[in-house]
């Protein structure tokens, strides 16, 4: 059995070598709430420009109170479906 003062030959990499990830193995971290939340924002930043769609432009607080209950039941509809496809689907 080796000391533990003494190095054995799988040890002669460092510690950070040996667990740092190679170029090929490393994967792209999913996006956080704070990327999706910014992604979100870019989105209606585009509906509500100018050459975006009329129909975000005109909405306000008050516009948007009324459809809140309807497209809530919408949403949930579409989470007991399990089909994704609910939740991008238009009529």
């Amino acid at each position: 059995m080796p000391s533990p003062t003494k190095k054995t030959r799988s040890s002669k990499k460092s510690r950070s070598a040996r667990c740092k990830p190679s170029a090929q193995n490393k994967k792209a971290a999913p996006p956080t709430a704070g990327e999706w939340f910014e992604k979100l924002l870019a989105v209606q930043k585009r509906l509500r420009a100018p050459n975006g769609c009329p129909w975000d432009r005109e909405q306000t607080h008050a516009t948007l109170r009324t459809y809140l209950l309807e497209e809530t039941y919408e949403v949930l509809d579409a989470l007991d479906s399990g089909n994704d496809a609910k939740f991008s689907s238009s009529r």
